[in-house]
This record gives structure tokens, sequence and C-alpha cells, in this order.
């Protein structure tokens, strides 16, 4: 049984709950009476559920926690996601959070939290906050340093004046279009955008590919990793996104031409583990290519595309807000397009992790032709009504169907 007891401080009282777990004395200090009340009740229902108590009692800090947590996924997360959690922590959580115990933190807290960010930040901001509070919190139960969530339940902020995202969807016209005005910039702009709307390689995917990847024998791309650029300058190189992201693309025929046309100039053609892409250096009021140092295609997008897009591509009709990631998009809707080829066929060739991340995406692209699946249901159908119009004690299929139809009506 837990009790609580009134002690005496220097600037007025506390209230102790005491109990035992497992004939091990603990116990547990709150501000006010019925506050303790409250925790002494919790307790006797976890012993007498069997449930341990000993995180009740646990000292460790959210930010020790988190440490901790962070520590745990260096195995398994990438640098980036590392990166980016501490980040959001370092802002949005340390400062609320982080010097208390992790057993303090109370439903209402979050709700308060939540609620102060929102005033601030935009409704994605505030999810993901919540998203690295949230895993925390699990890994401390994980762990036995605390017993409830106070996250679970906790209502996000929905943002009710957001616009619906529209994806861009070139035609192949306003694709070459597009490219023909990034040729004007450099040369090989225009492949890269072709590349980019007929591979629907991610963009750090494109700018990660070597001499190696491109299988002019099979028509096909490799996709082996995927580049970006560090804080503070440099370069590097890491997996794709997601296990499915290791893949092959098939190439189109124009495209794998072009590509041939490409590497036969290529200064690096017989280094297989060459970029394939230059880089960039500048020089004076202008840049030059420079093939021995990484292709930025940050640069690309901001310096070259999206001047480009703003400026207006002739008369194409390029909406002035299309954006680089509409280029895979695109991908995804000239396959949808095409006769022949399935919408698991093209989660491969996109590198979804899973089939629903395509689906959800674009499904209603895919306009299926049933027509030759029902003309074979029909003859069966046939078929078996006139089998059973030999029986003369069965009535046949549609003759059934029909008679009550006549009689429902």
């Amino acid at each position: 049984m837990a009790h609580v007891k009134r002690v005496e401080r220097a600037n007025g009282y506390a209230y102790e709950v005491h109990w035992r777990d497992h004939g091990q004395k603990r116990q547990m200090t709150c501000k006010t009476e019925p506050q303790a009340e409250r925790e002494a009740m919790r307790i006797e229902d976890m012993l007498a559920a069997g449930r341990s108590t000993s995180a009740l009692t646990s000292k460790k800090t959210v930010a020790e926690v988190f440490e901790a947590c962070m520590a745990a996924g260096e195995g398994h997360l990438k640098p980036r996601t590392l990166e980016g959690q501490r980040s959001i922590y370092k802002n949005h959580l340390a400062g609320a959070f982080g010097r208390r115990r992790i057993t303090g933190v109370r439903a209402t807290d979050v709700e308060k939290w939540v609620a102060g960010l929102s005033k601030k930040l935009g409704h994605g901001s505030v999810r993901n906050a919540y998203v690295v509070l949230n895993k925390l919190c699990k890994y401390a139960i994980r762990h036995d340093w605390l017993t409830v969530n106070p996250c679970t339940g906790v209502v996000l902020p929905q943002d009710h004046n957001a616009v619906e995202e529209k994806r861009q969807f070139l035609t192949p016209a306003q694709v070459e279009a597009l490219a023909v005005a990034m040729a004007e910039r450099r040369a090989h702009y225009a492949l890269v955008v072709r590349m980019a709307a007929y591979t629907g390689l991610r963009s750090g995917e494109l700018a990660g590919l070597r001499i190696r990847d491109v299988n002019l024998f099979r028509n096909t791309v490799e996709v082996r990793r995927t580049v970006r650029r560090k804080k503070g300058g440099g370069w590097v190189a890491a997996s794709p996104k997601s296990k499915r992201s290791v893949r092959e693309v098939p190439l189109l025929p124009r495209l794998a031409a072009e590509l041939r046309v490409y590497l036969d100039a290529h200064p690096n053609r017989t280094n297989p583990d060459a970029a394939l892409w230059p880089g960039s250096r500048k020089k004076f009021q202008s840049s030059e290519i420079d093939w021995n140092i990484p292709f930025d295609i940050n640069n690309l997008i901001k310096s070259h595309f999206r001047k480009t897009v703003r400026a207006g591509v002739g008369d194409a009709g390029i909406s002035t807000a299309t954006r680089w990631h509409d280029l895979r998009h695109t991908y995804a809707s000239i396959m949808a397009a095409a006769p022949g080829i399935t919408i698991y066929e093209v989660s491969n060739w996109m590198g979804h992790s899973d089939i629903n991340t395509t689906q959800k995406t674009y499904i209603h692209l895919f306009r299926t032709d049933y027509t030759d699946k029902m003309a074979s249901v029909g003859a069966f159908l046939d078929g078996a009504g006139q089998g059973l119009a030999r029986d003369a004690s069965v009535t046949p299929i549609f003759g059934a169907v029909g008679e009550r139809g006549a009689q429902l009506g």
C-alpha cells in the first residue's frame, strides 16, 4: 500500500509518497497533497497489476534521456537524421524540458508546449518537434525511466489555412522546352533535366552518379548512393534513403543514346569511379566547368533551374511555381500514362520504401482498363450458363437473374 506523508520544508510543506515494491522501499515527493494522493493511487494500481514502479523514482533528466536516445540511434540512423533531431531538440525542447526529470513531464506540460510552439511555428515544424519528444519518451519507457508517455493523446494543431500542395506534372514537350532553356546556361544541364524527368531519381541520387552507374549494355542506371553538402562545407556520400532506394532504373532508348554521346566526350570516361557530372568554380563574375570538383546540384537548382522557371520558358506553359522535385512527379505521371506499366514497377523504379507510398501519391494517375478482364469473365459466365442449361432441373445463371429481375420489377 502507498501512503502520503506531509513533511515540513523551509518554505512550507511537501508531500512524500511511500511504498514498497517487491520488498524495496521507495518514495517520491510532490508539491501538493492532491498530487501526492493521485500518485499514490497510480502506484497502487501499478502494484496491483504486477508492474514495476522503479521508473517513478528515476532521476534521469530529459536532456540525459535525449542523449542516450541519440547514442542508441547512431548505429542505424543516417547522420543527417541525427543532425536534424539534435537541431530540433536544441531549438525547441532543451529550453522547455531539458533540465526537468523525465518523470516530471505531464501531458498538460506537453499540451502547453505545443500551444506555445503553434504561435510561432508552422504546423509542420510543431509536428516535427513533437515527434522528437515522443521518441525520447518512448525510449525512456523502454528503459524503465518512465511509466506513462505524456505525449500520448496530445492533439497537434491543424493548419486550416494551408493550401493543398499542387504537384506539377510536365508534359514531354514541356520537359524538352525546359531542357533546351537550361542548356543555355550549361550544355550538360539539358541532360541533367532529362535524366531527372525520365528516371525519377532524387536530386541527391542524381548528383551522386558515377561513370560505372550508367550501364549502356543493359540500358539502366544504377542507384547506389546519395550525396549532400555538410554544414560548414564539403560533401558526404551516403547510402540512399531506404533499402529499396538501392535499385536499377531502366533508361528510355533516346536517353540512353544521349548518355552514350555524353560519355564519349567525358574526359574521365575510363575511370569508373569518376563523377558523371562536372562541378563548377567561380571565376571573376562567372563560373566555369571543372571536372575535378564535386557537382553541386543545389547550385543548379537555386541559381539556374529556379531562375529559368521563374523567367518563363517561352510559350511552353510551365508554371513559375514548378519545383525541381516536380520532375520526379513528372516521371511518375509519364510512367502511369504509358501502356503496360504497373504501379508496382513504378514503385520499384522510384525507390519507394513501401508500395503504399506510391499508391497514396500517384494511384489517381493509373487508369486501368479492365475491358479484357471483364470480357473473359463474361465468356466464362456465358459458358457456365450454357452448361447449366443442359440440366433441366437447373435454371441458367442469366435466366435466373433475368426472371428474378422481372419479378422484382
